[in-house]
């Protein structure tokens, strides 16, 4: 009989100690639940600084010129028509040569010199012409040219002193002296100009009168 009882104890102790365990698991488990009750309260939470402040204004975008072109630019303004128009610059006349200074003038022989009569005075460009020949220079056949009020010298660039020259071997020192234009002054075209640094237009004054 004894040996029955035996293992009978040993049930009943296995029995307690489940269902001490079922306990204790069972207290676990609520207690695990009330502290996730807990912590899942909502909680109330302070507005910050930032989510009270008013919104920030964003200023209007500014226009910039696209990568693949320049700045548009502004149109000039239309010219006041009301200002005067500018005067047209005066034409300065070289200092006439001194008498006494002597004058570096070139070889006449290398200055071609072209005499037009802008006179009604029959020859008085071929008299000229013969004139300057005497002198060694070289003088192209002569031409008429538009009227003139008064004779001139014209000649092209770098060679002023020797109109200078002739004006001093033709005893009109004074000139008057001007460059030569494009195209030349009275009426003579390029062509008829040839190879001469010189141009004289002779108007109705001593250049016209001059012996032959």
């Amino acid at each position: 009989m004894e040996s029955n009882r035996a293992p009978n104890n040993q049930m009943a102790i296995k029995g307690v100690v489940l269902v001490l365990a079922l306990i204790a698991a069972g207290a676990f488990v609520l207690a695990r639940g009330l502290d996730d009750g807990e912590d899942s309260a909502p909680v109330a939470t302070q507005p910050t600084a930032e989510a009270t402040m008013a919104p920030e204004e964003i200023p209007d975008p500014v226009d910039t010129p696209s990568d693949g072109g320049d700045e548009a630019e502004t149109p000039a303004p239309a010219p006041d028509e009301t200002q005067p128009a500018a005067p047209a610059p005066e034409v300065t006349q070289p200092p006439a040569p001194d008498p006494e200074e002597e004058l570096e003038c070139r070889d006449p022989s290398t200055i071609g010199v072209l005499v037009a009569n802008g006179t009604d005075v029959s020859g008085a460009a071929g008299r000229l012409s013969g004139e300057l020949n005497a002198a060694n220079y070289v003088t192209l056949q002569p031409v008429n040219a538009s009227p003139q009020t008064s004779s001139a010298f014209y000649y092209r660039a770098g060679y002023e002193v020797d109109a200078q020259c002739i004006a001093s071997q033709l005893g009109v020192g004074a000139g008057p002296f001007f460059p030569m234009s494009d195209p030349p002054p009275g009426g003579i075209t390029l062509e008829t100009l040839g190879n001469a640094y010189v141009l004289i237009l002779i108007g109705p004054d001593s250049l016209a009168q001059r012996p032959g």
